[in-house]
């Protein structure tokens, strides 16, 4: 799983769902993983089945259709301590992924994997270490 220090981002205040995904969306631009199109293919994607997991944890993603948007696979993790409402839900962690042909099917199963111990999930939400996050994920 691609995830670099760059695309994780803790503490961020409160925002919209749209906002918080738009804001995934961007990050993963920036870092090279997608293009522009990808990032209304994930409010899209939102607007088909929610991202929200359940937990704490929303996953934004694109369309099957977006999958052109690609450049390479990679993830971002950002932090929200007080939460960002999801359709129901509160989401305190939002979780970026642009996957490769059949790659996200991957990533999301390596995300499922890495936050399995509620302990873990629960020091995600609310750490301000950077290396705890990339450690979390890249281990």
């Amino acid at each position: 799983m691609i995830l670099v220090r760059e695309g994780i981002k803790l503490g961020l205040p409160t925002v919209s769902m749209e906002e918080a995904i738009v804001a995934a969306g961007e990050l993963l631009r920036d870092l090279g993983y997608v293009d522009d199109d990808y990032i209304p293919a994930m409010i899209r994607r939102n607007e088909e089945a929610s991202v929200y997991m359940g937990l704490g944890l929303a996953i934004p993603h694109g369309t099957e259709d977006a999958k052109r948007d690609v450049k390479r696979s990679g993830i971002i993790v950002m932090q929200y301590p007080d939460g960002v409402e999801f359709n129901g839900g509160t989401a305190q962690l939002v979780i970026g992924i642009a996957g490769v042909g059949d790659e996200h099917l991957e990533i999301l199963g390596q995300i499922t994997e890495a936050v399995t111990e509620e302990e873990i999930l629960e020091e995600l939400k609310k750490t301000t270490d950077v290396d705890y996050v990339l450690n979390t994920f890249t281990n």
